[in-house]
């Protein structure tokens, strides 16, 4: 049951670990400007922890506040403790991630193929900030050999140094029907199980309209030439 008091309390730093699960990662520019806050005003905004045994917590949501307030010399910190369960914990997670930061792509997609174990995507959908239709393209990246483990931690060492980019539209529903009829149709032009269809078949309607916008502006050059 979670506690919704929301008191906030003084938990000293030494009694507080992050979590092994959390996707989200701070670009370094921000993160010295996050540190340059904190230094100069404190901590302002609480940090969300769980109980985790002998009298230890572990950070829901906040790491990045939390590390910076570590390495600053801070003692204890600010936190609001909350009686979460692991899946619930996940799922705080990401909801409060979606606000501030940027996921890795690939522990998203093992986060979400993780709680998927115990909860459709359909009613996961409904709880985090990332429709059905996404979820299933991040669960693409985990098509992966049976080691996949070690493979997401690689791949994800190399993803915080190449971040790939996730891009959102708000769109009609015609303008959406139209979308993934061109997706749809362009998917076909790949191989059966290739990976991140969707955004291939993307990238390839997008480099087609570039090629004829090419080819019109050089035609239109000759014109004027001629």
């Amino acid at each position: 049951m979670v506690d919704n008091s929301l008191e906030i309390i003084p938990i000293k730093i030494s009694l507080i670990t992050p979590n092994d699960y959390n996707p989200n990662i701070v670009p370094d520019d921000i993160m010295v400007k996050l540190r340059a806050e904190i230094a100069e005003k404190g901590l302002c905004e609480p940090i969300i922890v769980r109980g985790k045994g002998n009298d230890g917590y572990e950070v829901v949501d906040g790491y990045h506040r939390w590390r910076i307030c570590r390495d600053l010399g801070f003692t204890e910190v600010p936190c609001i403790v909350q009686d979460y369960s692991d899946t619930e914990a996940k799922i705080k997670t990401l909801q409060l991630n979606y606000m501030r930061g940027s996921a890795v792509p690939i522990k998203l997609a093992s986060l979400i193929h993780d709680l998927n174990r115990d909860i459709k995507l359909e009613d996961l959908a409904k709880r985090l900030p990332y429709e059905e239709l996404q979820m299933l393209d991040s669960l693409e990246l985990l098509k992966l050999p049976e080691d996949f483990a070690k493979d997401i931690e690689e791949q994800a060492l190399k993803e915080e140094g190449e971040l790939p980019t996730v891009i959102s539209f708000v769109v009609y529903k015609t303008q959406l029907e139209a979308i993934e009829e061109a997706i749809g149709i362009a998917s076909k032009e790949f191989p059966e199980g290739a990976k991140n269809l969707r955004a291939l078949a993307l990238e390839r309607i997008c480099a087609e309209y570039i090629a004829k916008q090419e080819v019109k502006a050089k035609t239109e050059a000759s014109v004027v030439a001629g």
